[in-house]
């Protein structure tokens, strides 16, 4: 896994296009990628297209969303 996010860790879609070529235990190992990039660059540098071409896509963003809400600390107006 550490092989693909290394090699293609600039290139989201590539990344996953690999690791699902790949074979194996691609599903599991494409779902520990996807977060580790999301994580890592951001939804904006997700591919639109991989993401509105989802089933309920605007549920799942509206999820996300929430979730994201939830877990993050209130701001301080301090930046640190």
């Amino acid at each position: 896994m550490l092989h693909f996010a290394y090699k293609y860790g600039g290139d989201f879609e590539g990344c996953l296009l690999a690791n699902a070529n790949a074979g194996g235990e691609n599903v599991a190992r494409g779902h520990t990628l996807g977060a580790l990039l999301g994580c890592t660059f951001g939804a904006s540098r997700i591919p639109k297209h991989l993401k509105e071409g989802l089933v309920n896509s605007a549920n799942s963003a509206k999820d996300i969303d929430a979730f994201v809400k939830v877990i993050s600390p209130p701001s301080t107006g301090s930046p640190l």
